[in-house]
């Protein structure tokens, strides 16, 4: 794991010193070496982090010729399978490493290099023999890169900041891409919150010309549900058994030590199950709980840690671990309010205490449908038919009260417009009375990245719709964007054994009343099949609890007249903030009033940030 940049002038050659600035921005991804090439007006940058072929991984590195270079952040989980076909076909390495793997996978396929890799990725190859930059993403978004372009550069790097180190680069604030943050709590692709910066999607690659031109924008891969509707549930559990298995033996290839998050949901605990069936040590596993019990999962995690006998870690975090707020703004670069970034944070500090990697359990959820948004999304579809009799009695009455919370069924339907109410944070009412009038004509009305991802579902059933339109979205520009910076930050490896390319396609096959039923006395449930995976280890009553995810107490923390209370005004309403430069003081009054903590959450992110920001309007 590493972090990347890279640099392309076209009037002016690049000196060391500015390359160097460029690749220390992003040194907390990669604390143990650093690497730079140049040659005239073209340079390469990398930080490493190092877990594969500790003594000989070093980046960038080049063929013998010298025609192709690569820097890469990442890991390719089959690069010795590729080796061997590389080896047969004449090649010789040098190293033990998946990066010179990776490079002559491209000087071998070029483009369609992509296709053979499973693993999680982010690089750059510069093709001297094509005059140009061959950039891409991995499958599923794990790993990031953003990229500055104008008439004069293109840079790319792993993280915002390090691009602002370009010399004489420009960031102009992109007023709706704010407002998508305000909508989603995250800004997805392709926009930044600079009109200067985008995000390469995910499953896509990109070629920039030596003449600083984007030659090709191309998406290499998408997931294709087609349901499997002859196997029974035995055979379902006895194959995702199989594939989930190999799939954490594959993430587990390191030459260094390693652990697991184990938050004591379904996904964490399955996945330190089958790390105790493969290893022969004991397994490290990190927690984090909050004082608030309603909040707090630790004495599921100790339930897990004692099934499977594994070496537990854990901390509780307070309302004073928001000091750490700034820090953590200047590593997104760009707002980001999802809260449960704080405990990602302490759960990745404490990891990297004692080891250098950890596999993690995100990603299930999008895939084996295991949000409560899908539950509440086929409960709304059903016109209330899983409801109690008052509540379906009381219903047209809501939704007269709160259309933006809750839109009539029979008016929309399973429409995209109406899938954004389940998961938005703030209306487009809400934000309009929030902007000042002179911003108003800048906001979003739609998000093209969530209308396209919805317009390829025409043939799915409406839980797949949404599950799709997740996994385009809310997955790579929320759930990894908020581990992939929240562990680089102390220069953790984080592993995900659920988002692997095999898992997800083997998921695509499930039909989605395998995942997603009722169960009798508990209502729908999804990631049905992973309970009853898990169940042959573990209780039904842990099973089956309600699921509480990762997020902070912040009405808790915040709520009264407290001292945090009291700071949370002084941030937000003093004469000093930089919010009311954009927004309109009495509605972030309102919500402080209202306890609207989640929502305020997001404006006291975007507050620090605009404080550390030198941005034109």
């Amino acid at each position: 794991m590493c972090g990347i940049v890279g640099i392309l002038h076209q009037k002016r050659s690049i000196q060391e010193y500015e390359i160097n600035a460029v690749t220390d921005a992003v040194q907390s991804r990669g604390p143990d070496e650093k690497g730079i090439w140049i040659e005239k007006n073209k340079a390469l940058g990398h930080r490493r982090l190092s877990i594969i072929d500790i003594e000989d991984g070093h980046q960038p590195i080049f063929t013998e010729d010298k025609k192709f270079g690569i820097v890469f952040n990442g890991e390719i989980y089959n690069y010795k399978e590729l080796k061997k076909i590389l080896k047969q076909r004449g090649y010789q390495f040098r190293t033990h490493s998946d990066t010179e793997v990776l490079l002559y996978s491209y000087v071998e396929w070029r483009e369609k290099c992509v296709n053979k890799l499973r693993g999680m990725f982010a690089f750059a190859v510069v093709d001297n023999e094509n005059q140009e930059f061959f950039l891409a993403r991995d499958h599923m978004g794990i790993k990031p890169l953003v990229y500055y372009y104008t008439k004069e550069t293109f840079a790319f790097a792993s993280e915002i900041r390090a691009l602002k180190k370009v010399e004489n680069s420009k960031f102009t604030l992109d007023i709706s891409a704010i407002d998508e943050y305000l909508w989603l709590q995250y800004i997805p692709a392709p926009k930044t919150a600079f009109n200067e910066v985008k995000k390469l999607k995910p499953a896509h690659y990109m070629k920039v010309s030596f003449a600083g031109k984007i030659i090709a924008m191309h998406e290499y891969w998408d997931i294709s549900f087609k349901p499997d509707i002859k196997k029974t549930e035995d055979e379902w559990i006895e194959e995702l058994d199989s594939v989930l298995k190999d799939s954490v033996k594959a993430h587990l290839v390191a030459d260094v030590p390693f652990g697991a998050f184990l938050s004591g949901g379904i996904d964490s605990s399955l996945i330190v199950k089958y790390m105790s069936e493969l290893l022969e040590r004991k397994v490290e596993t990190f927690s984090i709980g909050f004082q608030e019990e309603a909040f707090n999962e630790l004495e599921y995690a100790r339930d897990v840690s004692r099934k499977f006998d594994t070496c537990h870690h854990e901390e509780i975090i307070t309302p004073d671990t928001l000091a750490i707020l700034p820090n953590i703004v200047s590593h997104y670069g760009e707002p980001f309010g999802d809260s449960s970034v704080v405990p990602t944070y302490y759960v990745s500090k404490l990891a990297r205490k004692n080891v250098p990697m950890v596999l993690s359990g995100d990603g299930a959820d999008e895939i084996f449908a295991g949000y409560q948004s899908y539950k509440r999304w086929m409960e709304y579809l059903q016109g209330g038919d899983t409801f109690p009799r008052w509540k379906k009695i009381l219903r047209p009455l809501v939704e007269a009260i709160m259309p933006d919370k809750y839109p009539p069924r029979l008016k929309y339907g399973d429409k995209l417009e109406n899938w954004l109410t389940f998961i938005q944070y703030m209306s487009q009412t809400k934000r309009h009375s929030l902007w000042k009038k002179d911003y108003q004509n800048m906001l979003s009305s739609d998000i093209e990245i969530f209308a396209c991802s919805f317009n390829k579902t025409r043939e799915l059933d409406f839980l797949t719709k949404v599950m799709y339109t997740d996994i385009k979205t809310y997955l790579p520009y929320d759930i990894l964007t908020k581990v992939d910076v929240a562990s680089m930050m102390h220069g953790l490896e984080v592993r995900t054994p659920f988002i692997d390319k095999n898992v997800y396609e083997f998921a695509a096959r499930i039909p989605s009343n395998i995942n997603f039923s009722k169960v009798k006395g508990l209502g729908n449930q999804g990631k049905l099949l992973l309970k009853k995976l898990l169940q042959k280890d573990m209780t039904e009553k842990f099973v089956y609890r309600k699921k509480m995810g990762f997020a902070m107490p912040l009405k808790e923390w915040f709520h009264g007249n407290g001292d945090y209370f009291s700071q949370l005004n002084e941030r937000l309403l003093s004469p000093e903030s930089k919010l009311l430069e954009y927004f309109e003081r009495n509605e972030i009054e309102k919500m402080i009033q209202n306890n609207q903590f989640n929502t305020v959450w997001l404006l006291l992110f975007l507050e620090e940030w605009l404080r550390q920001e030198e941005v034109v309007k």
